[in-house]
């Protein structure tokens, strides 16, 4: 019969990509199946099912050590790879937001400035969830192991990106350095964040996960703006002269909203921060909460999605392996 020949065919190209000493095991288990699916005249399924087999991946411990260095080396590409696609979304973002603005709204609408940032942060939100897809799915096949490994694995290229970016950004060490309280603080607590959502989503509690990391990286993003702001800008003039201060100031009262201040280039009503407030924190933290928005959804897809796909420590072998 011509088609369990082919199935036959099948079979044997699937055990051939296993280690040669499941081969023997899984052969006999797969020919049985096969044969009962023969004795049945279901010719079709019989077909898909050896088509699967052969199509489908070794994975894991038990797949050898050669299907492992795969699945290391995907997962590497994807860490090292994924923060620049969060600066390439910032970068994507401002200039979308610089055509539309410039050549669209300013000719037909008197509020075309007011609308830069709102639009460069929704285009930047789009485009990060859309990252954050993809992570999922290579969250799932991640070959890194516990929470915190998984944590410091995705943080560790984002920060060498970050510092980069902002040495590039600044055209040397002394931007850098204005801009180091907040960036420190956001990469070693957003690395806290995602180790316990991880570690959340590990002992199967996703729904929390998700409410602990999107919280958490909302007021990580918070704090680092703020203390970007305070180590920089006082909060009140050093030197008074006839009345008028001589430094530039940001009165802290409103420093829970400079995040969001900075995202909207609005002070939701509220007489603090003023309209110079609103220039001085978003001249000075620049490209900063945009990369926020940009890099925390996918950590957090990645770090999620890695734990609920991690298999427990007494997990059984796949069907057909030897306990």
């Amino acid at each position: 019969m011509v088609t369990r020949r082919l199935a036959e065919a099948l079979l044997r190209a699937a055990t051939r990509r296993w280690p040669a000493e499941y081969r023997d095991e899984l052969g006999r288990e797969w020919s049985a199946e096969l044969h009962v699916l023969t004795a049945q005249r279901q010719r079709l399924r019989m077909l898909r099912y050896a088509a699967s087999l052969a199509a489908s991946r070794p994975d894991g411990p038990l797949a050898g050590p050669r299907a492992v260095r795969g699945r290391a080396g995907r997962t590497a590409a994807a860490l090292l790879l994924a923060p620049v696609a969060g600066v390439g979304i910032v970068l994507v973002s401002a200039v979308v937001m610089a055509v539309v603005v410039n050549g669209f709204l300013a000719t037909t609408v008197s509020w075309s400035t007011r609308a830069q940032l709102p639009l460069l942060t929704v285009l930047t939100a789009a485009l990060a969830l859309l990252l954050a897809r993809f992570a999922a799915r290579w969250g799932r096949r991640s070959a890194l192991a516990g929470p915190l490994r998984t944590a410091l694995g995705v943080m560790l290229p984002v920060g060498v990106t970050a510092v980069l970016l902002e040495y590039v950004l600044n055209r040397g060490t002394q931007g850098l350095i204005r801009a180091a309280p907040g960036l420190v603080s956001w990469l070693t607590l957003l690395t806290l964040v995602l180790w316990g959502a991880s570690a959340l989503a590990g002992r199967g509690r996703v729904r929390a996960a998700w409410w602990f990391g999107v919280l958490g990286a909302l007021v990580v993003a918070d704090v680092s703006v703020v203390l970007t702001v305070v180590n920089a800008i006082p909060a009140g003039p050093q030197t008074v002269v006839d009345g008028l201060p001589q430094a530039d100031t940001v009165d802290r009262i409103s420093a829970p909203l400079w995040l969001f201040a900075s995202w909207t280039d609005w002070s939701f009503g509220l007489p603090r921060p003023t309209p110079w407030e609103l220039f001085l924190i978003t001249d000075l933290v620049e490209v900063q909460p945009y990369l926020y928005l940009a890099v925390s959804p996918y950590a957090l897809a990645y770090a999620v999605n890695a734990a609920r796909s991690a298999p427990p420590a007494d997990a059984a072998p796949p069907a057909g392996l030897p306990a």
